[in-house]
């Protein structure tokens, strides 16, 4: 384990998490803009993930001109795929919106995940909890940040 709260990125291998990142990259580049929040979300699932520096800096590269989303479906086995999956609705949302770009590569994964839209449903759902449940946090320290009154009852 890597010292952090156990998760499934840690059962992926090496391979498996460059592919994982990989398609995370589609994803933040899939509305042609990349934000100073999705790259700040990038830049944790990669130190969540433990790649070595010279992945990183490789990753970062992509950014410019990441692979087709096809061929990195077709080289990702179905774990990872989910795996990237619940992490890709996290990081669509991290600009605060889901963009139709973003939709449509989400609904794509899960498809090949073999993931219904019932599940994915529930992956929408689970980030906004997450907003929630941090927003509820910030509140009790009396440290709230911009949009955490649309998250908590008041």
């Amino acid at each position: 384990m890597s010292g952090m709260l156990p998760d499934a990125i840690d059962t992926l291998d090496p391979r498996e998490k460059e592919l994982y990142i990989e398609l995370l990259t589609v994803l933040a580049n899939a509305d042609g803009a990349l934000v100073r929040e999705e790259m700040a979300a990038l830049e944790a699932f990669m130190g969540r993930a433990l790649l070595r520096p010279e992945v990183r800096e490789e990753t970062r590269q992509k950014l410019r001109h990441p692979r087709d989303l096809d061929s990195l479906l077709e080289l990702t086995n179905e774990k990872t795929l989910r795996v990237a999956l619940r992490d890709s609705v996290l990081l669509a949302a991290a600009d605060g919106e889901y963009h139709p770009e973003e939709i449509l590569v989400l609904e794509k994964m899960a498809h090949h995940a073999g993931v219904d839209a019932d599940v994915l449903d529930s992956l929408y759902d689970w980030v906004t909890e997450g907003w929630e449940w941090l927003a509820k946090g910030r509140s009790a320290i009396d440290v709230n940040i911009a949009g955490d009154e649309l998250l908590n009852d008041g």
